[in-house]
């Protein structure tokens, strides 16, 4: 109990700190979806489970089951949450993002919190069409919120390390390479343009909707994708110790298929990103500065060896 209690103090004094300071956005991949609230409709079900399956089906996000959630004993409708409720939620079951929906009259209502910290991510609504049942429509009204959360995401994949390579960069032909997961689904092949990506933005309002940061911290091409895995060659970047394991990977032409395919939205709001070409450097820089310490290095430990011969 003291424990459960120790992480909401640690939680919310974090939250309130947060309200006025950028907080840095680290890789989604394990998800809770509540059942709808306020929806007693013969579809209600079954839109709870279409929502789930977007989630999954490119492989990208772990949905916490049902049984694990009842389990838990949290498998129940909910609507808003208090910053405190999604944190004891998101302890419980191990999840980074908690989504609730519910209906208000003839509009769905979608808020996606950030399960560790408890602010909001995410929120959204759609209103149903007034000729038609609300049950007719709720499936497919429910799924296309969670496309518009989908296609908020400000990346469509993450770094890798290979087992048996064991490092996040290596070197290929001379050329700095790293490895992207894409997920199933991802229309990303050889040539297109892969942007590293540090996200932050002001948690005083809903993450994903205000006008979030996106800076580019290295770019790239792809070379080859097999197995849901793409190798891309690293042509510039900021600091090589910024690209590691879970790093956030932006893909610009699949983020127009995405907001084509999911929002509902004018796409170029959300595009950008800053591209901090005064801090970007080739790859190869970092290899010849390597090179020169080495050099520098080796240049005197021989001169301290020469003068030790010498005496």
């Amino acid at each position: 109990m003291f424990s459960h209690f120790l992480v909401i103090l640690l939680g919310l004094t974090f939250f309130t700190q947060s309200l006025f300071a950028e907080v840095e956005h680290t890789l989604l991949r394990r998800v809770a979806v509540f059942p709808i609230a306020d929806a007693n409709f013969s579809n209600s079900e079954d839109a709870w489970w279409q929502m789930r399956e977007l989630l999954t089906k490119d492989q990208k996000l772990l949905v916490a089951s049902r049984r694990f959630m009842m389990n838990r004993g949290v498998f129940q409708p909910r609507k808003t949450l208090k910053p405190a409720d999604a944190i004891i939620l998101g302890r419980l079951i191990d999840a980074q993002a908690l989504v609730t929906t519910y209906l208000d009259e003839r509009v769905l209502k979608m808020k996606v919190y950030e399960g560790e910290n408890g602010y909001l991510l995410w929120e959204g609504e759609a209103h149903f069409h007034p000729a038609i049942s609300i049950n007719d429509q709720i499936v497919s009204v429910s799924t296309r919120l969670m496309g518009d959360f989908l296609a908020s995401i400000p990346y469509q994949g993450y770094q890798v390390v290979d087992s048996l390579i064991g490092k996040p960069l290596y070197e290929k032909e001379g050329k700095t390479m790293a490895q992207v997961f894409l997920g199933a689904g991802a229309q990303v092949s050889e040539g297109d343009q892969v942007q590293w990506v540090k996200v932050t933005g002001d948690i005083s309002q809903a993450f994903f909707n205000s006008a979030t940061r996106v800076q580019v911290i290295a770019e790239g091409q792809v070379r080859s994708v097999q197995n849901n895995i793409a190798e891309v060659e690293i042509t510039k970047m900021r600091d090589p110790q910024e690209l590691g394991e879970n790093s956030l990977v932006r893909f610009p032409k699949e983020v127009n298929r995405l907001k084509d395919l999911f929002s509902r939205e004018d796409r170029s709001t959300s595009l950008g990103g800053e591209y901090l070409s005064e801090e970007l450097k080739s790859s190869s820089d970092f290899g010849r500065s390597q090179n020169s310490t080495a050099t520098a290095l080796g240049f005197i430990a021989n001169l301290a060896a020469f003068i030790l011969i010498a005496f």
